[in-house]
């Protein structure tokens, strides 16, 4: 049975696994290739340990991805923004500030599934602002315009997570700024 009160001493220990588990992921860049006698050993704690925490390194996976959605969801900017500049500027102060734990993700195919969420996320904040906006009465193509972009980003943002890609999160944000003028053209009148 999975530790349910977490008290101090097991938050700790949680914090511990996850953290080494990062390490981990960073180096070897494929959560296959991390065993939990290697983490364990790593972190300096027992399997039983371990198991009294997580059923598996998938577990300590999804309580990752979690926390990186969690911390989506609890910005106040992004969730409060009630205009595209304000949201858009949101989003890549948050990206910024989680370069690290997005670039790790990021480098494993094996947790496409966090940066996928997080596109999911933005594409329907966009539609909500595009559905609220009055200015825009072409809605013609509207949700495909902002999924298609959206998409894209997420890919060239994948990329340049891992160091393929010659743009930077700042042009990334530029980009993302042209887009959306052009975006206000086209879709008002």
């Amino acid at each position: 049975m999975k530790v349910q009160n977490l008290n101090n001493s097991s938050v700790k220990t949680r914090k511990l696994i996850r953290d080494t588990f990062i390490q981990m992921l960073a180096e070897k860049k494929e959560i296959n290739k991390i065993t939990v006698s290697a983490l364990t050993e790593r972190a300096n704690i027992s399997r039983a340990t371990f198991y009294a925490h997580f059923d598996d390194i998938y577990g300590v996976v999804e309580e990752f991805e979690e926390e990186l959605i969690n911390a989506f969801f609890t910005n106040a900017k992004l969730f409060a923004a009630n205009d595209y500049e304000k949201f858009i500027e949101a989003l890549f102060s948050f990206l910024k500030e989680n370069d690290k734990n997005y670039r790790i993700i990021c480098e494993s195919d094996s947790l496409i599934f966090a940066p996928k969420r997080l596109s999911v996320l933005a594409i329907n904040k966009l539609l909500e602002l595009a559905n609220n906006d009055k200015r825009i009465t072409n809605k013609q193509f509207l949700e495909l315009d902002i999924r298609i972009f959206l998409e894209g980003s997420l890919l060239e943002y994948v990329r340049y997570c891992r160091g393929q890609s010659t743009f930077t999160l700042d042009d990334l944000y530029a980009f993302t700024k042209e887009w959306y003028r052009k975006f206000m053209e086209e879709h008002c009148s």
